[in-house]
Order: C-alpha cells, then sequence, then structure tokens
C-alpha cells in the first residue's frame, strides 16, 4: 500500500501541478473539488496527508473550515495559499487585506530551517498569488515558521502539537526555487509510528 494524499482543489489553474508532484514521489494522489463533497471523499479514502489547497476568494467561501472542523485532530494536513490562509484562521489569526496584491510576484523568505523547510537554504526565492495576508496574533497554537524579508508578512505557519504546517506561496510554481523539496517534506507530516506507514515511506521516491 502506498502513501494516500487527497488534495482538495478550489478551483485554482495549479493544483494538478501540485498533484503532479506528489504522484512524482511515489503517492497514491487523488484530487476533490471544494463542490465535489470533499468531506465525505476524505471520510471514505481516509488519507494519510490531507493537503488544503489554492484558489481564489476566502476560506469561508470554500468550506475550508468546515473540512477543519470535521477531520480527526490527529490528521497530518498541509496547506498552500487559501489553505495557509484557512489554517491562520481556523486557529484564530485574522485575515486582512495585504499592504500589496501579490500576483506573480517573486519574494524572498526566511524561514526556521525545520518541518517542510527541512534541508532547504535560507533567503528562499519564492512565488506568491494573494491580495490577503494573515495578521500576526498572540495565539499559543500556531506560530510562524516563515516570513517575507521586505515586510514581515507570515509566508508559513506550523501548529504547536497538532500535524498542520502551511506556505502562503505556492510550491508549485516554475519560480519557486526547492518547491518539490518542500512538497515532499509535507509527507514528513504522516508519523512513523506503525509497520504500515513505515512500509509506505519504503515505497516513496524521494528524487
Amino acid at each position: 500500500m502506498r502513501m494516500k494524499v487527497l488534495l482538495v482543489d478550489a478551483f485554482d489553474s495549479f493544483v494538478y501541478v501540485i498533484a503532479h508532484y506528489y504522484s512524482s514521489l511515489g503517492v497514491d494522489t487523488k484530487v476533490v473539488r471544494v463542490d465535489d463533497g470533499p468531506l465525505a471523499r476524505y471520510q471514505e479514502w481516509k488519507p494519510d496527508l490531507l493537503v488544503l489547497g489554492p484558489g481564489p476568494g476566502t476560506p469561508l467561501e470554500h468550506g475550508y473550515f468546515d473540512i477543519l472542523r470535521a477531520i480527526r485532530t490527529n490528521q497530518p494536513v498541509f496547506g498552500v495559499c487559501l489553505g495557509h490562509q484557512a489554517i491562520g484562521e481556523f486557529f484564530g489569526w485574522k485575515l486582512v487585506h495585504a499592504p500589496k496584491v501579490q500576483h506573480g510576484k517573486f519574494s524572498v523568505i526566511q524561514h526556521d530551517g525545520t518541518g517542510v523547510f527541512c534541508g532547504i537554504p535560507a533567503a528562499l526565492k519564492v512565488v506568491r498569488y494573494h491580495s490577503l495576508v494573515l495578521e500576526k496574533r498572540e495565539c499559543f497554537n500556531l506560530y510562524v515558521s516563515a516570513f517575507d524579508e521586505k515586510e514581515g508578512n507570515v509566508m508559513g505557519l506550523r501548529h504547536v502539537s497538532r500535524p498542520i504546517e502551511s506556505v502562503q506561496f505556492h510550491p508549485e510554481s516554475v519560480g519557486t526555487s526547492y518547491g518539490l523539496e518542500i512538497i515532499k517534506n509535507s509527507l514528513s507530516l504522516v508519523p512513523v509510528t506503525s509497520e504500515e506507514n513505515v512500509s509506505k515511506y519504503n515505497k516513496l521516491i524521494f528524487v
């Protein structure tokens, strides 16, 4: 049995690039649109990793909060762009308008070198497509794992006790450095706590 990833698509034009990245790593990957019963698919398929993908609009419009409420508390989750914003809002952060609209813009970010950023050089060049950002809050359940050098906007989040991480930028963009490595690192959110999971890890293709 291979590792399973369920990728939720909020009508984003590049979501299948993310799916291709996971598939290239030997992962059994399924994509489900937000209007096609993602919760039912989640409960049926029981993925090892749930990926909340990018898309236009806000997390509330696409039902991301309903998904986060319904999943089990130990479910590994990786959020990208809109998924990142959903995770932040769900755990108490505020979503506000960005100082500047970032559509197809390059930024250099700093990160903590752990989690999805493990083995990734500092001063990472990424591509951003968003007009909203998460406002920093004194919340004890999330902490900032990455931020942009110029304005200090939150570019990555990590939950303190649950296997949940997110990034505001697009790792699947050709302009993002080490994007495939970040996608690969998101698989480490799945704990190796059983013989079955060890077997799944052994089937991955780490390029």
